[in-house]
């Protein structure tokens, strides 16, 4: 079993965060610290905690997807450490997150549908047990980004609508990702 908090110890570099920031395209529509589009949210601030990203990005992702499309903007691919760089630039430093709770997390993994995917042989989604390197904010920020596609085209066709994670439920659903084998 891996644990919540050393799943959560990848390290970004901000000076990376800014570089991919501008690469990427996101500061075409978002702003950190003032600077960069104004047509969505500012980026970053204080209180700003690695789950906080992952549950904005996730719970928003379909909205983005759609603008970057009418812009023109080609969705970018994202490592963990590429996410975990991205959030070093908007939040300057690093803010921890209060652990998760398991039991919580499971209900979560339940109540979103996580499971009728996941779980499921059947439906080409991979599974989630027995991941040796675990899961953090920035492996499922990475996740979304590499494989949310294809997630919402099985949600589509199911019509299953796009499910939204407040931080606290993403990380309890690392703190019970993190304790399936």
């Amino acid at each position: 079993m891996v644990s919540a908090s050393l799943a959560q110890d990848v390290r970004g570099d901000a000076s990376r965060g800014e570089r991919l920031f501008k690469d990427l395209k996101c500061s075409t529509c978002h702003s950190v610290n003032g600077v960069g589009g104004k047509s969505a949210p500012s980026l970053g601030g204080s209180g700003y905690t690695p789950n906080t990203m992952a549950g904005a990005m996730w719970s928003h992702v379909t909205a983005m997807w759609q603008a970057m499309d009418r812009a023109g903007i080609k969705r970018p691919q994202l490592t963990a450490q590429q996410a975990a760089d991205l959030y070093a630039f908007f939040a300057g430093g690093f803010n921890p997150d209060k652990p998760g709770d398991a039991g919580r997390g499971r209900q979560i993994y339940q109540g979103k549908l996580c499971a009728s995917c996941h779980d499921a042989v059947e439906t080409g989604a991979p599974r989630l047990a027995g991941r040796p390197e675990g899961f953090s904010s920035f492996s499922m920020v990475s996740s979304l980004w590499m494989h949310g596609g294809g997630m919402l085209s099985r949600m589509v066709a199911k019509n299953l609508q796009w499910q939204q994670l407040s931080t606290d439920e993403v990380g309890n659903l690392i703190a019970y990702l993190n304790t399936k084998k």
